[in-house]
């Protein structure tokens, strides 16, 4: 997947961005649409796996990063940690289907800003992004009821 940085003209506000990385397609696309339809504005990409996600955060620098705990690869877990190593001043919501004391405790470790079970998603991600972005929101970057 081609990676596109966000190239706003001097003396304008970037748009916030957000990065999904979900290692299935449908799951991946209908998050993307959906956040592209809640949060007018923003930048939104997927990519499938962590090592995607690692070259995405370095090269583009989103705000906000919802990622998937099983990934194939480089997990959820790890890229966490490596993306939060890098010092990238990005917020990591991880997204599971295990709802486990285990794995969110794992989740904080890792330096995790949030973590949601993919169950409590309708109700829990677009506050939980509203409340992230909100640091950098911008005209650019509204949130839809």
């Amino acid at each position: 997947m081609e990676v596109m940085a966000n190239d706003a003209p001097k003396g304008r506000a970037s748009h916030s961005s957000i990065l999904v990385v979900e290692d299935h397609q449908i799951l991946r696309l209908s998050i993307v649409t959906w956040l592209e339809c809640r949060f007018p504005g923003c930048v939104v990409h997927g990519v499938e796996s962590g090592e995607e996600a690692l070259k995405h955060v370095r090269a583009a620098c989103p705000d906000l990063v919802l990622m998937d705990i099983n990934l194939p690869g480089v997990d959820g877990l790890e890229s966490t940690r490596r993306i939060k190593a890098q010092a990238s001043k990005a917020a990591v919501v991880l997204l599971s289907t295990h709802d486990t004391p285990y794995h969110r405790l794992a989740a904080v470790k890792a330096g995790a800003a949030g973590y949601i079970a993919k169950r409590d998603m309708e109700t829990q991600l677009a506050p939980t992004i509203a409340r992230l972005l909100k640091p950098h929101q911008n005209a650019h970057c509204s949130v839809r009821p």
